[in-house]
């Protein structure tokens, strides 16, 4: 079943199509949940609220974005009322940053990373989050986040400026060939 069947189902309140729905998106959507909250049970419970939202808000929806836009864009702002409404200290435990498939091996450096990460700004954080965690694109980023790739990008350059300094400055180094640096 595709999107447009999906979203025309949805419409019509076909239980089919949200099951659809939620089997095609459910590992993304709890994906990018646990990057927010490094909890599965919450990041389960708060993907249960991502599509309980979506099919509260699907008439709303326009189709001037994909579906998958649309999701994203819903679950981000879930992750940030979650993350609103619980201090996090441990953000992004998983994240990868020298690549999609490279782990850092120093599990301290790997920790304060992590905590440099904590620490960016939310208009920082969130395209590194969606670049080098979800794997999103800069144009995906920017449709999710209604800004333009242009942005995206110069969010995530700012981002890895103000990451490198930090780390310089505490005597950890990313890898140049990671392209993250």
């Amino acid at each position: 079943m595709g999107d447009n069947e999906i979203i025309e189902g949805l419409k019509r309140g076909d239980d089919e199509c949200f099951y659809s729905l939620v089997d095609l998106y459910k590992k993304r959507v709890v994906s990018l949940c646990y990057s927010y909250t490094h909890d599965y049970h919450e990041a389960e419970d708060l993907s249960q609220e991502v599509f309980l939202k979506l099919y509260k808000t699907i008439n709303k929806f326009r189709g001037e974005s994909s579906l998958s836009t649309y999701i994203y864009r819903i679950t981000i702002s879930s992750c940030i009322d979650y993350k609103r409404k619980k201090s996090l200290k441990n953000f992004l435990t998983g994240l990868k940053l020298e690549n999609k498939s490279q782990e850092i091996e120093d599990l301290d450096e790997k920790r304060y990373i992590r905590q440099c990460i904590l620490n960016l700004p939310e208009e920082l954080k969130t395209p590194v989050v969606l670049y080098y965690y979800i794997g999103l694109t800069h144009k995906e980023i920017g449709e999710v986040l209604n800004i333009s790739s242009k942005t995206v990008e110069g969010r995530i350059y700012r981002a890895k400026i103000k990451l490198k300094s930090e780390l310089d400055r505490e005597g950890y180094s990313l890898c140049s060939k990671s392209g993250m640096i």
